[in-house]
């Protein structure tokens, strides 16, 4: 997984990623920033919103959740265009009936959004399924155990003898995960998620992404500076060279 490091917004320019070559195919990139500094970038355009956006903005009322919106919107279309050398103002962004954000025009890319706090985290795959997920640190995640672990998972945090503090970052990291996997699924956790084991030792096994090869699953971690923490689940070979599957139809 690349991390590449971003750069402030400078005047009239968007606070985008420094360049990066593309990720090479079911190599994921992970780009994030603050819903701040893309806002600011937002609000700097001259032109309206993009008008794909109209109807989600209309259905927003609070103003902060408006700011978001745009903010991670434009962080994704500069994303995408910086990859696949579009114009981000170009770039069309769409939704399945189940929420997976897409680009009808850029098939060979996938991605996938992510917000804690004030971070937006993107994570995109060239020729594969992605999902990513972030949450911030302290969170006490043992009173979710039961609900998130395979008994696999449970018995392994028992041989490590993880208690307290210890088990509650490492069970945070395994959500991030799962939770990441889950939107590369595009289903949400229509699987529990105390069902699906990452581990390939695990008997709970996983649902198989929609178009990806057996066999392909890769997971990562980043801790961000300020203690974030940064899941990202990708699967490489993608039938037919496209990164959605026929389950992924559009909302109308």
């Amino acid at each position: 997984m690349r991390t590449p490091r971003g750069r402030g917004p400078d005047p009239g320019r968007d606070p985008v990623p420094a360049p990066e070559p593309a990720p090479r195919p079911g190599r994921p990139l992970l780009v994030h920033g603050t819903v701040e500094e893309w806002a600011r970038a937002a609000e700097s355009h001259r032109s309206p919103p993009h008008p794909g956006d109209a109807a989600r903005l209309r259905a927003l009322r609070d103003d902060r959740l408006r700011r978001r919106f745009l903010a991670s919107r434009l962080l994704l279309r500069t994303t995408l265009g910086a990859l696949a050398g579009r114009d981000p103002d170009g770039i069309v962004l769409a939704r399945t009936a189940l929420g997976r954000p897409y680009a009808p025009d850029l098939p060979e890319l996938d991605f996938s959004l992510s917000h804690t706090g004030s971070l937006l985290a993107v994570a995109v795959v060239r020729g594969g399924r992605v999902g990513v997920d972030a949450e911030r640190p302290g969170r006490p995640m043992s009173v979710l155990e039961h609900r998130m672990c395979t008994p696999h998972e449970r018995a392994g945090l028992d041989a490590r003898g993880l208690r307290g503090t210890a088990r509650d970052a490492e069970l945070l990291r395994l959500w991030t995960l799962k939770e990441a996997y889950a939107k590369a699924l595009g289903t949400g956790f229509r699987h529990p998620p105390r069902t699906i084991g990452l581990d390939p030792a695990d008997p709970a096994g996983r649902p198989a992404l929609p178009g990806t090869l057996p066999g392909t699953l890769s997971t990562a971690t980043r801790t961000l500076p300020d203690g974030t923490v940064v899941g990202v689940v990708s699967a490489s070979g993608v039938e037919r060279g496209s990164s959605r599957s026929a389950d992924d139809e559009p909302i109308p």
